[in-house]
């Protein structure tokens, strides 16, 4: 059992030195010559500031349900921007 646990451990070991056997310019250079530039387009929508009842109930009620009121699907990404004792500010993406 003991040569079988050791033999597994050499064979391990030798495997997990394998990746050292390249000095990391030779393997990264493959990597940083196929390197593309990338346009990212973000874009937000609309912010939306709403009544909410802050002593009895959480800020993400109304803001689903004024999403629901606005026609916009039930999955509408959205942040929080700002809440006071009475009003919640989202913005939706």
């Amino acid at each position: 059992m003991k040569k079988v646990f050791l033999a597994m451990l050499v064979l391990a070991l030798g495997f997990g030195t394998m990746s050292f056997s390249k000095s990391f310019s030779e393997a990264a250079q493959p990597s940083i010559a196929n390197k593309k530039q990338v346009q990212v387009n973000a874009a937000f929508g609309a912010t939306y500031t709403i009544p909410w009842n802050s002593c009895c109930e959480s800020p993400l009620i109304p803001i689903e349900r004024d999403i629901v009121q606005r026609g916009l699907p039930v999955g509408t990404t959205y942040t929080i921007k700002s809440t006071t004792v009475n009003s919640v500010t989202y913005t939706i993406f």
